[in-house]
C-alpha cells in the first residue's frame, strides 16, 4: 500500500512535471523565435514558432508568424497567418495591427479591392482613428492607380553570372559596356565558420566581350571587411563606396572610402574625410544625427579648396522618419532618385523621382511599374553617353528565392520598349472626359478599353522545363504553380548553357532564358494585376482561352496530357495569388478558363524526338520554344 502511495504521489509530481514543462517549452520557443527575428534570420524564427504552434496556437503566435514570412516576401502564407491572428479574436491592439499588415500584403500582391475590405474592418474596429484610416484609403486609391499605369520600359535580370543564389546590388555603371556591382557570394572563414561578405566586382557586360565577374583587388576589398555600394563618377576617375565592420554586439559599423583611378588601377582607399578630390557632388544615405529618423539622404560638396563640405540632409521633401536608401542624381534629367517605403507605392521599398533644383518645393513621386513591384524595388542607377545602361536592384520574382522565398536581391537591367499610342491613361481619359455618357456607359467603354489594353501584350509565352510539372506523370491535373515551376526553370540556365555545342548557341539559348522565359514572366505579373482590376471593379464575364503545347519528345497522348498539367499550373498560381478569389470567379462563372491543350499537335516537325540526342531533343533552343503555354485572347462574355 504504501508502494501505491509513493507511485501515485511521484504521478502526480510528474504530471506537475510536465505541464510546468509545457509552458516552459512553449515559451522558449517562442522566446529562441523572437531572438533569430531580432537577428533578422526569419527562416530560423519561423521554425522555432512552428514548435511553439505544437503546444498550442494563439493569436500572438500567429501574428509572430505571419510577421516572419512577410520578412521572406511569402505574401500568401503571411496573409493566412494574420487572417487566422484576427479569427482568434485576440486585444483590440493585436487586432488592428493584423487587418494593417493584411491591407498591406493585399495592396503588395495588387488585390486593392481586398486592401480596401481590410481598411473598412479597420474603421468598424476603431472609429477613433476614422481620419487615419481615410488618409490610409487614400493612399491605397493612389497606390492602385499607380499600379494601372506601365513604363514604356522592360525590367528582366542581368545576364551572366552577375546574379547568384546570394543578394547581388548596387550597380554602377559605366558607358555602354562596364558594371561595377556588389555581392554577397563572397565568404570569410572565421573560426570555423563560412560568413558571406559583401565584395565589390566588375564585368563587361556587351555580348561581345562579356566575360566572367572579377573581384577588384584588395585597394578597394579590403579583407575581413565588408565592402559595398560603389558610386562612380560620370567621367570613371573616382570610386567612393562604404567599408564595414562588426562591431562587438554584431552591428555593421560603416564609414564612406574613396579610391582613384590611376593609370588603370584604382588607388588605395582612402576614408572619406582625408580625401582631396574636387567638383563633385556626393549623396549618400546615413543615419547619423540631425537627420528625420532611420537612414536619411545627405549631400556633400568638394569645395575648390579640395576639402569636402559638411554634409547637408535633403529636407523633408527627401527624408522621412522612414529609412531612404540607395540614392542617385541623373545630372542629365537634373532628378535625384532614391527609395523609401510609404503607403501611397506599391508595396515594400519603391523608388522615387525628385527634381534636384526644385527639391525644396516639389513631392517627390513614385515611380509607375515596372519600375516598383510589390517586392522592395531600389538601387537605380545609369551611365551615360549614347547607348548608355540602366538598372535597379529588386527581389521581385524571378529573383534568387531560398527554400521557396524571396529572400535575395537580383540586378534587373532595364530597356526602353516602343510606346503605344492606345494607352490606358488615353482611353481613361477620353471616356470620364465626355459629360453625356451615363455611368454605366462610362464603366462599359472604360472596360472595353482596358481589355484592349490588355490585349496589346498577347500572347503572352510561359515556357517550361522538360515534362515539367509532375515528370512521368500521367494525370491531366497538378498541384504545382507556375511561378515556382518559372523559378526554377530560370535556375536551369546554366545547365542549358553547358549542353550547347559552340559559343554561338550558348548565346541563343542565353537570349531565350532572358527575352523568353524570364520576360514572359514578368508579362504574366502585369497581366495579373491588370485581371484583378478587371473582375474587382466590372460586373462583366471574361474568358480567357490558353493553347497548351509540348515538344515532340514523349508520345502524342502523353503530350496533350503534359499540356493540360501546364495550363493547370497557370490556374494554381492565379488562385494562390488572390487567396482563393479567382477560384470563387471560376465557380461563379464570373471568369471562364478555355483549355486548348495541343500537345506536340504544332510543333516543329524538324525538332528531335530522340531521347539520346538530348542536346537537340532537349537543350535546344527550338525545343525549349515548344514547351509552353500561351494566353491568347480575353473577352468580354455578354
Amino acid at each position: 500500500m504504501k508502494t501505491l502511495k509513493l507511485f501515485i504521489g511521484s504521478l502526480i509530481f510528474l504530471l506537475l512535471i510536465d505541464c510546468t514543462a509545457y509552458s516552459q517549452s512553449k515559451l522558449a520557443y517562442i522566446n529562441a523565435g523572437d531572438e533569430c527575428i531580432q537577428r533578422n534570420d526569419p527562416f530560423c524564427g519561423i521554425n522555432n514558432y512552428r514548435l511553439a504552434l505544437e503546444y498550442e496556437e494563439d493569436a500572438s503566435l500567429c501574428f509572430k508568424m505571419g510577421s516572419a514570412e512577410k520578412l521572406l516576401h511569402n505574401y500568401a502564407a503571411a496573409i493566412t497567418w494574420f487572417q487566422r491572428c484576427i479569427v482568434h479574436q485576440p486585444e483590440k491592439e493585436i487586432k488592428i495591427k493584423a487587418f494593417i499588415e493584411k491591407a498591406d500584403l493585399q495592396k503588395r500582391l495588387g488585390d486593392f479591392s481586398s486592401a480596401f475590405t481590410s481598411i473598412d474592418s479597420l474603421k468598424q474596429l476603431d472609429a477613433t482613428q476614422e481620419s487615419n484610416w481615410n488618409n490610409l484609403f487614400l493612399d491605397y486609391k493612389n497606390a492602385e492607380l499607380l499600379a494601372l499605369k506601365k513604363a514604356l520600359i522592360e525590367v528582366y535580370p542581368e545576364p551572366g553570372d552577375v546574379n547568384t543564389a546570394y543578394s547581388d546590388f548596387a550597380p554602377a555603371a559605366l558607358g555602354d559596356s562596364l558594371l561595377y556591382y556588389s555581392s554577397l557570394r563572397y565568404a570569410l572563414i572565421e573560426k570555423n565558420v563560412k560568413i558571406s561578405t559583401s565584395r565589390i566586382a566588375s564585368m563587361k557586360t556587351d555580348e561581345a566581350s562579356r566575360e566572367k565577374s572579377k573581384i577588384l583587388p584588395e585597394s578597394i576589398n579590403m579583407p575581413a571587411f565588408n565592402d559595398a555600394n560603389s558610386s562612380i563618377s560620370p567621367d570613371g576617375k573616382i570610386m567612393v563606396f562604404s567599408r564595414c565592420l562588426y562591431d562587438e554586439n554584431g552591428k555593421l559599423k560603416c564609414a564612406l572610402y574613396e579610391s582613384e583611378l590611376v593609370n588603370g588601377k584604382w588607388n588605395e582607399a582612402i576614408k572619406l574625410t582625408t580625401n582631396k578630390s574636387e567638383g563633385y557632388l556626393l549623396f549618400f544615405s546615413s543615419n547619423r544625427t540631425g537627420g528625420f529618423g532611420g537612414m536619411d539622404i545627405w549631400m556633400s560638396h568638394r569645395k575648390s579648396t579640395n576639402k569636402y563640405d559638411t554634409p547637408i540632409n535633403l529636407g523633408s521633401t527627401v527624408n522621412s522618419n522612414n529609412d531612404e536608401w540607395s540614392p542617385f542624381y541623373d545630372i542629365e534629367v537634373d532628378s535625384l532618385y532614391f527609395s523609401t517605403e510609404k503607403s501611397d507605392g506599391l508595396g515594400g521599398l519603391d523608388l522615387y523621382q525628385i527634381k534636384f533644383t526644385a527639391i525644396n518645393h516639389q513631392t517627390a513621386l513614385c515611380l509607375p511599374p515596372p519600375f516598383n513591384s510589390g517586392y522592395n524595388d531600389l538601387y537605380y542607377s545609369r551611365s551615360y553617353g549614347e547607348n548608355h545602361q540602366a538598372f535597379l536592384v529588386s527581389n521581385r520574382p524571378p529573383a534568387a528565392r531560398l527554400n521557396g522565398s524571396s529572400c535575395c536581391y537580383d540586378i534587373f537591367r532595364i530597356s526602353s520598349i516602343k510606346p503605344s499610342t492606345d494607352t490606358l491613361l488615353i482611353a481613361q481619359k477620353d471616356t470620364i472626359s465626355n459629360s453625356n455618357l451615363s455611368t454605366s456607359t462610362i464603366d462599359s467603354t472604360f472596360n472595353k478599353s482596358n481589355i484592349s489594353q490588355i490585349k496589346l501584350n498577347f500572347p503572352i509565352r510561359l515556357y517550361f522545363d522538360n515534362d515539367y510539372p509532375d515528370p512521368k506523370s500521367n494525370r491531366p491535373t497538378t498541384n504545382k504553380k507556375y511561378d515556382d515551376l518559372a523559378f526554377d526553370y530560370i535556375k536551369r540556365t546554366q545547365n542549358y548553357v553547358d549542353q550547347q555545342l559552340n559559343d554561338s548557341l550558348k548565346k541563343v539559348i542565353t537570349v531565350f532564358f532572358k527575352d523568353s522565359v524570364t520576360l514572359n514572366f514578368s508579362n504574366l505579373e502585369e497581366f495579373t494585376n491588370q485581371l484583378f482590376y478587371q473582375l474587382t471593379h466590372f460586373t462583366s464575364r471574361l474568358k480567357i482561352t490558353i493553347l497548351g503545347s509540348a515538344s515532340p519528345l514523349a508520345e502524342r497522348g502523353y503530350n496533350l496530357i503534359l499540356s493540360s498539367r501546364r495550363i493547370r499550373s497557370l490556374e494554381n498560381y492565379w488562385k494562390v495569388t488572390s487567396e482563393g478569389r479567382f477560384e470563387k470567379w471560376i465557380k461563379d462563372k464570373k471568369l471562364e478558363i478555355v483549355f486548348l491543350p495541343k500537345g506536340e499537335d504544332d510543333a516543329d516537325k524538324s525538332i528531335s524526338d530522340q531521347l539520346k540526342d538530348v542536346r537537340k531533343s532537349i537543350y535546344s533552343k527550338e525545343a525549349a520554344m515548344e514547351r509552353r503555354i500561351e494566353i491568347v485572347d480575353i473577352e468580354i462574355m455578354p
